[in-house]
């Protein structure tokens, strides 16, 4: 038994509804003068079909090379995040939300928005928070409430500023693909000016 059917233009025209409903078992090649020309298949075949997503993102990119070191310096303060989800119930892992933040910074991102819409098609930024090809991204005030439980606290902006200055700011002219957003950096560690002040 072939795993796939094949219809030609003129009974796709004729037989439409009945194609596509034979599909959903089955995927069917539709021919166009002889040779294939597009595909119709379930949901489920479509997505079984895919990749994992980090299938699609080059090994030697900058940013899946630092990401072990990020992770490191992210699991030694692990306690400090985990306190901080736990006090303003966040929903997303503290973890995942400070590497959306890199992101905004690393990428120059202008807004929540913005990031939100990157979060939803941008592969690069899809793996680098762990989500899957087909994994929902959170709600947006989910997102947005969570990133300022993070933003509020002195110590996670502290630890952003430490992965910046250790990891990026010694080798951004060998990483052309990011736009580092010093002033957004900046502004960040402005609201807690007895932080900022201390680690100058």
């Amino acid at each position: 038994m072939e795993r796939y059917s094949k219809v030609g233009m003129q009974e796709l025209d004729q037989r439409l509804s009945k194609i596509v409903e034979a599909a959903r078992k089955k995927p069917v090649s539709v021919y166009r003068y002889g040779a294939p020309w597009v595909w119709i298949v379930s949901q489920e075949d479509w997505q079984g079909a895919l990749k994992e997503v980090s299938s699609y993102i080059p090994p030697g990119h900058s940013l899946v090379l630092l990401r072990p070191q990020i992770d490191d310096l992210l699991d030694e303060h692990r306690e400090v995040l985990l306190a901080a989800a736990a006090d303003a119930k966040m929903l997303i892992a503290p973890q995942t939300v400070m590497h959306i933040l890199l992101l905004q910074l690393l990428y120059s991102v202008p807004g929540e928005q913005q990031l939100y819409e990157q979060l939803n098609y941008n592969l690069l930024f899809r793996w680098f928070v762990g989500l899957d090809l087909n994994q929902k991204v959170w709600n947006f005030n989910v997102l947005s409430k969570d990133i300022a439980t993070l933003l509020d606290n002195p110590r996670a902006v502290l630890l952003i500023q430490k992965i910046v200055g250790e990891l990026f700011c010694g080798a951004l002219l060998q990483m052309p693909e990011f736009s580092l957003n010093f002033a957004l950096l900046h502004t960040w560690l402005a609201r807690h000016p007895a932080v900022a002040i201390t680690n100058n």
